[in-house]
């Protein structure tokens, strides 16, 4: 394909030495491209026409950005560092000073006189790895902020509400029931207008009080300015919840259960955003769907309620998002969608990953849902499927 007429496009010669320095200057403008950020584009790039300016930064936006504010930054960086108009962006490359503070070097022959320093060049067909070592890379863990006091006792609430919700277990508690073992006391009681015969036996069972939640929290760059709501919510739960198992996320499957339990709220914040891997190359629900199926498929039982905790951003893999769900959702009692953005005005479904997810989920929240009042018996929120009759 012929590159597009006009200087607004650099040479293929210098494209790909230039990428590492396009990626550090991304990260400049406040968009946080991880390794695996850079390794994917080289990938994307090896599969589109890279003389054309559109494809090209459609590569980048897919692969370097996790949210719609950082497109917008994407786009931005992208239309000045690519510009042959801009002016020069003082940007070393790897191993070399910027180009105002390199030394002159101006060696002598034999005879005295001045010849040029030899210049380091890169030959056109010679490839530069994109998956090295860089300084202003993020690292690794999150920086989660805790919520203030009369946020997290508006979060434990909620979660107390949606536990009792859910509940499968039984807990001590007996209520009335047809059916059961015998009430004596009630028995008793309801029999004295018959002068003490016993002629009807009143009943009772346990009340359900219990739940087994599964909780699986993506933690991928794309939800990193909603970890503080949603960790606050994962710990509330596991809380209210002495079965709550806490599965972390993002292009690999990590259970976190032990942080979150053995710790106070402040505590787990540091521990589990220290331990964490933050995961800036996209994330993979359906590959995570997988392992989580593989090591924890046992505990996805007819008791247990299933919640994501995702925006449902990844790479495409929405077929097997809706498999991995179709199993889950047959064997668990509910299974719950947590969108951080399901309460904004104007929601809707786009990715492709929720879209699979949601003939299978439920109900969808948003945060939102556990702060405020929740009404389990009326009209649910968001309600995204109705369980076919097995």
């Amino acid at each position: 394909m012929r590159p597009p007429a006009g200087p607004s496009f650099p040479s293929t010669d210098r494209i790909f030495p230039r990428l590492t320095e396009f990626v550090g200057y991304v990260r400049r403008q406040g968009v946080p491209v991880g390794i695996e950020g850079e390794v994917d584009l080289a990938r994307a790039l090896a599969e589109v026409a890279v003389l054309d300016r559109e494809e090209f930064r459609s590569a980048c936006r897919v692969t370097l950005a996790k949210s719609p504010e950082e497109l917008k930054r994407l786009d931005d960086a992208f239309e000045l560092f690519w510009s042959l108009n801009a002016p020069l962006l003082d940007i070393p490359f790897p191993g070399e000073a910027p180009l105002s503070h390199r030394p002159r070097s101006t060696p002598t022959g034999e005879l005295g006189e001045r010849r040029p320093a030899p210049r380091e060049t890169v030959p056109p067909t010679s490839l530069v790895e994109l998956g090295t070592y860089s300084a202003s890379a993020p690292a690794p863990g999150h920086g989660i902020e805790p919520l203030s006091d009369r946020e997290m006792r508006a979060v434990r609430r909620g979660t107390r509400r949606f536990r009792r919700m859910v509940a499968t277990l039984p807990g001590r508690r007996l209520v009335g029931a047809r059916r059961g073992t015998i009430d004596f006391a009630a028995t008793f009681r309801h029999n004295l207008r018959h002068g003490g015969e016993w002629l009807e036996f009143r009943y009772a069972r346990p009340q359900l009080g219990r739940s087994e939640l599964l909780i699986l929290w993506d933690v991928s760059g794309s939800m990193r300015e909603h970890d503080s709501r949603l960790f606050a919510l994962v710990h509330a739960l596991v809380r209210v919840s002495r079965s709550a198992r806490v599965v972390a996320f993002s292009t690999r499957v990590e259970e976190v259960t032990a942080d979150v339990r053995r710790f106070g709220y402040r505590r787990a914040v540091e521990r589990v955003g220290a331990r964490i891997d933050r995961s800036e190359g996209g994330t993979r629900i359906g590959a995570c769907l997988s392992e989580f199926v593989k090591r924890f498929g046992s505990l996805v039982r007819p008791t247990a309620t299933i919640l994501i905790l995702s925006d449902g951003w990844d790479l495409g893999e929405s077929e097997l998002v809706g498999a991995e769900l179709r199993w889950i959702a047959r064997r668990a009692e509910l299974v719950v969608w947590v969108n951080p953005y399901a309460r904004q005005r104007g929601f809707s479904p786009e990715t492709g990953a929720l879209r699979a997810a949601l003939p299978h989920t439920d109900l969808l929240l948003g945060p939102e849902d556990f702060e405020t009042p929740f009404a389990p018996r009326g009209t649910p929120p968001l309600p995204a499927r109705a369980r076919a009759a097995a």
